[in-house]
């Protein structure tokens, strides 16, 4: 594949994704579409510069998006104790 179909490839899963992130009401639905939308950035700035600084970057987003993936697991399972839900239209007040 050249770099003009994997750019397109990862412009096509990131509009995708942020659809999906906006239509869907699941707050674990909204975690998997941003999950799919780092995955996306990380295909379009490995096909665009395909150097080694891009594919360390990658690597670097890879390990953000795991710990990006934990907290908000731990959040949501936090959210579904606390409302007995995890439907983003069901949360009304947070309080800190």
């Amino acid at each position: 594949m050249s770099a003009y179909n994997l750019a397109s490839l990862a412009f096509l899963l990131f509009a995708l994704a942020a659809a999906g992130f906006l239509t869907c009401g699941s707050l674990v639905r909204m975690l998997m579409f941003l999950e799919l939308m780092l995955n996306a950035a990380n295909i379009a700035l490995v096909a665009l510069n395909p150097l080694p600084a891009s594919q360390a970057y990658a690597v670097m987003i890879f390990a953000i998006a795991a710990a990006e993936a934990g907290v908000g697991l731990a959040i949501l399972i936090t959210l579904s104790a606390n409302f007995k839900t995890l439907q983003a239209g069901n949360i009304k007040e947070l309080k800190g």
